[in-house]
C-alpha cells in the first residue's frame, strides 16, 4: 500500500508563492491502479 497524508508543494520566486498541492491525502491498495491525467503541458511530470 501506498499512502499519502497532507502533501503540500509550493513554487516560490522573490515575488509569488504558488500552491501546487494542498493537503493531499489518498491512499492506493494492493493491486489497485493509478492514473494522473491532464493535457499537454499542464505538468503531469513535474
Amino acid at each position: 500500500m501506498i499512502k499519502i497524508t497532507a502533501l503540500e508543494k509550493y513554487y516560490r520566486t522573490e515575488e509569488v508563492e504558488t500552491v501546487a498541492l494542498n493537503k493531499l491525502s489518498f491512499e492506493v491498495k494492493e493491486g489497485e491502479f493509478v492514473a494522473v491525467m491532464g493535457p499537454s503541458g499542464c505538468g503531469k511530470s513535474t
